[in-house]
């Protein structure tokens, strides 16, 4: 059911673009099929209106790479066409010069193509390769804490599924799970005798590992493609009633993401050992968030949460019961 959400947000994303091309496509002809010839100036006007045509064919090279503009291309012939031949009938000279204006569609749709798909590939491996690098920093992290990997997984997970809770579209549901993967990755500059002390921090202490947040800040936003993640990490210890850190946000100023998996990063933190404290149960650690929802976290979200919770619950009592009932 959750992936048909991401698929659902999709569809309406392209859609929508699509529609967008369709459009333009349609105003650009009948503008262009209502403009006379005469006088001279109208008829300059009628060219470029007939240049214009190339604009939703590199809207659909931008959103859909060769495929996309291709399938511009194609119907922006199919409408010009008849058109053409029906306006300039017998006149072989300019059916000529109006059929070059077709082929210039092809060209600018295949050179447009050709082109965006070729960028977008190569942003998208320099993207693959940051995140590989980052990721690393996390599994490095790991062999230090012995639990952060795990941890970020999981909250990772619990995030995205408060997310599509809460209607997020497919985009800030990928940025707000990159986050919560790396949310911890500033603690790689948090010394050992801080990150793994067995004991309560004292105030310097826990001023040094608050810095986590900003230097996680500073090391995603050094990469360009992970600015939006960089700011979730920065927020994500941030308190609704703006006694978090490290800027005291407050309320809707903290980013939702940031809201989103604070609550499961509580969560995660709180029914898992510690060196410094044992784990809680589920229903410790559900009553305590609860508890400070409109203070600590955002009432609209520890509900979704809640939600999100009581249905896991709920799927994991009948699969039990249902296996003891096949024994």
């Amino acid at each position: 059911m959750t992936i048909g959400l991401d698929e659902q947000v999709d569809a309406r994303s392209t859609r929508r673009r699509w529609l967008v091309i369709g459009l333009l496509i349609a105003a650009i002809m009948i503008w262009h099929g209502a403009t006379p010839l005469t006088p001279g100036w109208m008829h300059a006007a009628h060219i470029l209106l007939r240049k214009l045509f190339v604009v939703p064919i590199l809207l659909a090279a931008i959103w859909f790479g060769m495929r996309g503009s291709i399938i511009a291309a194609t119907v922006v012939s199919l409408v010009y066409l008849p058109y053409m031949f029906v306006a300039w009938s017998g006149q072989t000279a300019e059916n000529m010069n109006q059929g070059g204006e077709v082929v210039t569609f092809w060209i600018v749709g295949v050179l447009a193509g050709w082109l965006a798909t070729r960028e977008r590939r190569a942003l998208q491996r320099a993207a693959d390769m940051s995140r590989d690098a980052l990721k690393a920093l996390v599994a490095a992290l790991d062999a230090r804490e012995h639990q952060t990997e795990q941890h970020s997984h999981r909250v990772a997970d619990m995030a995205g599924r408060i997310g599509r809770r809460l209607r997020l579209d497919s985009r800030s549901l990928t940025v707000l799970r990159e986050a919560a993967v790396l949310h911890d990755v500033g603690k790689i500059g948090v010394p050992d005798h801080v990150l793994l002390k067995p004991g309560p921090l004292t105030d310097e202490e826990r001023r040094t590992m608050q810095r986590h947040a900003e230097m996680g800040y500073e090391i995603l936003s050094a990469a360009t493609h992970l600015r939006e993640v960089a700011e979730l990490v920065y927020a994500h210890h941030e308190r609704c009633d703006g006694t978090g850190y490290p800027r005291g946000l407050a309320g809707q100023a903290i980013p939702l993401g940031a809201r989103i998996f604070a609550i499961a990063d509580v969560y995660d933190a709180l029914t898992s050992d510690r060196p410094y404290r044992s784990a809680m149960s589920h229903g410790e650690a559900m009553q305590l968030i609860c508890s400070q929802s409109e203070c600590a976290f955002d009432s609209a979200v520890v509900s979704a949460f809640a939600d999100e919770m009581r249905e896991r619950h709920t799927t994991a009592s009948q699969s039990m019961t249902e296996g003891g009932t096949s024994r």
